[in-house]
């Protein structure tokens, strides 16, 4: 993905459809040899000049389109549990519009700030709740769970004192320190108009003029807010760790098409170093940080750390790039010696014959191969640390199934209970399932179940009942009794492609005195093994290609009164100069 100056990016969603204006032509100009307070100063300048959106429906029609996945869900950063939009400016259930960057701060009073959708968002009400108004931060004391944050305390020594602080997961570290930076640069001392240091001091406090209430997390100098040290370092360490996100410029740009201004620090990260990182004290050189994006944008990787010239900084990301049969299936990005985060769902076998997806590698297999590679990654765990660009090919392999093994069978009826376990009631010659009993099978290999036979009745009311199956938790199949008692015997047939060892379970959603008497259950597997053969990792067929060589031609041309021939491009005269 190329990023330029002027981006211009098209939020397709399932429902509509927003696209993000281009940034205006010299929008960072004036920041050029700025530095210290004026590089603070002349950002303000330019971010504060904004549209101001009004709070409340108007901000859910922001979030309609800078918060919305492809597939209609409210991408939450404080809560996993996404929750699908309605229609634009209407709230999603169960979320609220949280300040990331709290309101009660500066008083909670509806200012610009407090409408400013670059530290909106959309979160989950519970875990927006328990986050309260605390900082951000890595809680060590008191530690606890809210959607997915954690919450709790760390000391502070200059103070002495413990206080609340969150962390969001690591994806949107990043994110979050980058709305601070925002939030910090944009509005500043403006936003102390209606402090209240009564509630400031309460909990995480600023200093004012330097005078001291509370001092935890931010303190006002030279007229510009600042943060408290160990706040600093927490926002500078995440904005370097988690760099720029695909999915937070798509953000951005959304927030931008209806404010009208920029968050800088999303344009060019590396700025964030000029105030509170590595550069602070010299003047920004803008060509070198507009040339920094010019040699392309790597999705995940903050180009202006690329020098490696800020101390003590974790490296940036490393691209891991997937290969499918000679295809880019998708381009993931991981820290320096940190393992790859997520791992590919397996893909699809890449021919029509009876082959099945192994795992990855990071050396392709040429042709064919009747062994494994030597090291084949299919967990996360297993993969090693990533210290430079790597690519992973998908490796398959042949089926060849052993047939003609001895037929595994579990009984389970009054005399063979032994290995079945059950959390049912005892009636001597059944067992009875109410809702939330389960009778359960010893473990079987899943790949050589076919069948499973099992004698049941309805009980206790004259309707229908059913009686649930399923295998590594998840239903396979279920079975339908009619209204009467009488015991009828019913075979379940598997059509369904598992795999894995794992019990069979046999479960009722009915009340007590309406579930489902079992008298007896047989489950039916072949025991069959499957082992493999020619491991591949590129199932395109490869033809050997003879190169034909080419007649050399000449050509005879009169110029400027010279003979000139021209023999496969290339020019000579009559003396083969």
């Amino acid at each position: 993905m190329k990023k330029t100056l002027f981006i211009l990016i098209s939020l397709v969603l399932n429902i509509g459809f927003a696209v993000a204006e281009e940034m205006p032509v010299g929008y960072y100009d004036a920041v050029n040899g700025t530095k210290d307070g004026k590089l603070k100063g002349t950002l303000k300048l330019i971010i504060r000049d904004h549209t101001v959106i009004p709070y409340g429906d108007d901000t859910w029609e922001v979030f309609y389109y800078s918060d919305q996945d492809e597939n209609g869900y409210c991408m939450d950063m404080y809560c996993d549990d996404w929750k699908k939009f309605g229609a634009p400016g209407s709230a999603v259930s169960g979320c609220n519009i949280e300040h990331s960057f709290a309101k009660s701060w500066w008083g909670g009073a509806k200012n610009d700030a407090y409408k400013d959708c670059y530290h909106l968002n959309p979160s989950n009400s519970v875990a927006n709740s328990a986050r309260s108004n605390y900082p951000l931060g890595v809680p060590v004391k008191d530690v606890k769970t809210a959607g997915s944050l954690k919450i709790g305390k760390i000391h502070h020594e200059t103070l002495g004192v413990d206080f609340s602080v969150f962390e969001p997961k690591d994806e949107y570290k990043g994110d979050f320190a980058r709305a601070y930076f925002y939030m910090a640069t944009c509005y500043g001392k403006d936003i102390d108009g209606n402090y209240d240091p009564t509630i400031c001091s309460q909990y995480q406090g600023w200093r004012l003029d330097n005078k001291d209430v509370g001092s935890k997390f931010a303190m006002q100098n030279d007229n510009y807010l600042e943060f408290q040290p160990w706040e600093q370092e927490v926002l500078i360490t995440w904005h370097r760790q988690d760099p720029v996100s695909e999915k937070e410029i798509k953000r951005a740009d959304a927030v931008s098409n209806f404010q009208h201004n920029r968050n800088p620090f999303i344009d060019y990260p590396y700025l964030a170093e000029y105030i509170w990182g590595a550069r602070a004290g010299e003047e920004v050189n803008m060509a070198q940080l507009m040339a920094s994006f010019e040699d392309g944008f790597v999705p995940g990787v903050s180009n202006g750390w690329r020098d490696g010239d800020v101390p003590g900084v974790v490296k940036p990301k490393y691209g891991v790039t997937w290969m499918v049969d000679g295809d880019v299936i998708r381009l993931d990005s991981i820290m320096e010696n940190k393992k790859v985060a997520t791992l590919p769902d397996a893909p699809e076998a890449c021919s029509m014959e009876s082959e099945t997806f192994m795992g990855w590698t990071t050396t392709p297999i040429q042709g064919t191969s009747d062994q494994a590679p030597e090291v084949l990654y299919t967990t996360e765990a297993e993969l090693p640390a990533i210290t430079a660009d790597i690519t992973l090919y998908a490796v398959f392999a042949r089926e060849n199934v052993q047939s003609g093994a001895a037929p595994a069978v579990y009984t389970y009826d009054a005399e063979h209970k032994q290995g079945w376990t059950n959390t049912g009631t005892d009636k001597g010659s059944y067992w009875l399932l109410d809702s939330g009993k389960e009778l359960t099978s010893p473990e079987i290999d899943l790949a050589g179940l076919s069948t499973i036979t099992v004698t049941i009745a309805t009980y206790g009311g004259k309707e229908y009942n059913t009686l649930q199956i399923k295998a590594n938790g998840e239903d396979i199949g279920s079975i339908t009794t009619d209204k009467s008692s009488t015991l009828t015997e019913f075979t379940w047939t598997n059509s369904a492609s598992l795999t894995g060892i794992s019990p069979i379970t046999f479960y009722s959603n009915y009340g007590a005195n309406k579930g489902i008497r079992i008298s007896s259950a047989t489950i039916n597997a072949t025991g069959a093994s499957v082992t493999y053969d020619r491991y591949i990792t590129s199932c395109t067929e490869t033809t050997e290609v003879t190169v034909i060589p080419t007649k050399p031609t000449a050509t005879k041309v009169l110029r400027d009164g010279q003979i000139v021939i021209i023999c496969n491009g290339r020019e000579y005269n009559i003396l083969g100069r």
